[in-house]
């Protein structure tokens, strides 16, 4: 049995730095506290809970310490609060998801609609939407344009996408937005270490009789990946931890590809491919 793990599986740039940047300020001030988890990886946030790092709801929950800023970024008003009470703030905002929130910026000053297509209860979108004014559109892959924009023929648009979407969703969604302006501005914000990772999962996908997607349930870009994989390996598992495998998956199998979210970590990528070892012994 041969195990194949994508060379584009852990950390990306974008959670190594927010938990660096956590983990530096919680030795030099103690408590640290983010409004909501700093990465999508219940595990990982589980671990930085127990060196002072703890994930909150609500402002109103905290008396005194610093907020880190998650790799997702918080909405603007949200932030505006924080600075109000005088509170301590450190942005560990993934660059790239900032970028989004300047393109945001920069086509609302030159009045073009904003236009951004992804999930609209993602953390990440709530925080670039902020920035945008109040007629602006999440606009889900799958939705029905016309129900949801109801737009002039010639009003400008400004398009961006969430930063873990597919490139595919992207241009097809782009595609149909062309019927509703005569003007566009259109900034492909997918993070490049996202479109890598899709384009593994794709090979893997093709050359593997089983494919397991590592990484936290609530992670879009886990699931992304998971969701390419199945598309082309029906023989596709989405799993947190090493002890979600089960021995029957790897049945007459002689490939097995591996591909972990953004925020896995690589001590779970080494359990879990321990655990497929083990698991392969007792398959019959």
């Amino acid at each position: 049995m041969r195990i194949i793990v994508a060379k584009n599986s852990g950390f990306c740039f974008g959670v190594r730095r927010a938990i660096n940047l956590a983990l530096n300020l919680s030795e030099k001030s103690g408590d640290v506290y983010t409004i909501g988890p700093i990465i999508h990886n219940p595990q990982v946030v589980k671990e930085l809970s127990k060196k002072g790092i703890n994930v909150i709801k609500k402002l109103g929950n905290i008396r005194s310490g610093n907020i880190i800023i998650r790799a997702h970024g918080i909405p603007r008003q949200t932030l505006e609060s924080a600075k109000k009470r005088g509170i301590k703030i450190l942005d560990a905002t993934c660059p790239y998801v900032t970028r989004s929130k300047k393109y945001v910026e920069e086509l609302t000053g030159e009045g073009y609609r904003v236009i951004i297509i992804g999930n609209p209860h993602h953390p990440e979108m709530k925080y670039i939407a902020s920035y945008a004014p109040r007629d602006s559109v999440i606009l889900k892959p799958e939705e029905m344009i016309n129900k949801k924009l109801r737009l002039k023929q010639s009003r400008k648009l400004g398009i961006i996408t969430q930063t873990t979407q597919s490139p595919e969703n992207f241009i097809k969604t782009t595609s149909k937005l062309l019927n509703y302006s005569n003007e566009f501005k259109i900034f492909n914000t997918i993070c490049p270490d996202a479109t890598n990772r899709q384009t593994e999962a794709v090979k893997l996908a093709k050359r593997s009789d089983v494919m397991i997607v590592i990484g936290g349930k609530n992670s879009a870009n886990t699931n992304r990946l998971a969701a390419i994989s199945k598309e082309i390996q029906p023989n596709t598992y989405h799993i947190e931890m090493a002890n979600e495998i089960k021995s029957k998956w790897f049945k007459e199998t002689d490939t097995i590809g591996i591909v972990a979210g953004a925020s896995t970590p690589d001590w779970i990528i080494k359990e879990v491919v321990n655990k497929i070892r083990d698991s392969s012994k007792t398959v019959k």
